[in-house]
């Protein structure tokens, strides 16, 4: 637990393993949740850029950071964190950013991982795929894990989320079975007294 009883689980992992499943599952037990990426999406607007093109995603994250420091994003994002709620925030994509949800939260940091050709099949049921093509899915992917260039030490860094995570949980198998290591994962941490609000989306993962 956080500050004054606030619990905060942050969300974390590879592309399409299955994060927005972790994160209905925790809204259906009563977490409320937090968009991580919002204060790129509202700057952006702010200089009145298109954010369906990825690039300007970039170029705000990047210039964010730079600017306010790499943390920027947990702290925007949390300025909306009453004390003695619940929260799910996600996706997390910078290490930077689950030092200070830990730091002033306690945070617990859930990894989701799934095999290469299960995520990349993914990105097609979800119609995230824009006709990408299995060589491109890898570089994106690759690029998420391990940064290079100039500004790489301002941009997703997914291998190093993994390293500061509580625990990793591999997305493999059946919703169902995703549901049973959460569940587990929150017994583990004594997290019982959670009401189930029925909402839970089961088509999200």
């Amino acid at each position: 637990m956080g500050q004054a009883g606030t619990l905060v689980i942050a969300i974390t992992g590879t592309m399409t393993s299955g994060k927005a499943a972790v994160k209905y599952f925790l809204v259906d037990k009563g977490f409320k949740y937090i968009r991580h990426t919002d204060p790129i999406l509202q700057e952006g607007l702010k200089r009145k850029l298109d954010m369906k093109d990825r690039q300007n995603w970039i170029d705000v994250l990047v210039d964010m950071r730079k600017k306010s420091g790499l943390e920027v994003l947990s702290q925007l994002a949390t300025k909306q964190i009453t004390e003695g709620e619940r929260y799910v925030i996600c996706p997390i994509r910078h290490p930077a950013d689950i030092k200070y949800l830990k730091k002033k939260y306690d945070a617990l940091v859930i990894f989701i991982d799934s095999q290469f050709d299960t995520r990349y099949t993914r990105t097609f049921l979800k119609e995230l795929g824009g006709g990408m093509t299995k060589a491109e899915f890898k570089q994106k992917d690759d690029n998420e894990n391990n940064p290079s260039g100039a500004d790489k030490k301002y941009l997703p860094n997914i291998a190093a989320c993994r390293d500061l995570s509580d625990i990793v949980i591999d997305n493999d198998a059946s919703l169902n079975d995703l549901n049973k290591n959460l569940t587990k994962f929150l017994e583990k941490r004594q997290i019982t007294d959670i009401v189930d609000t029925g909402t839970f989306d089961d088509f999200e993962i």
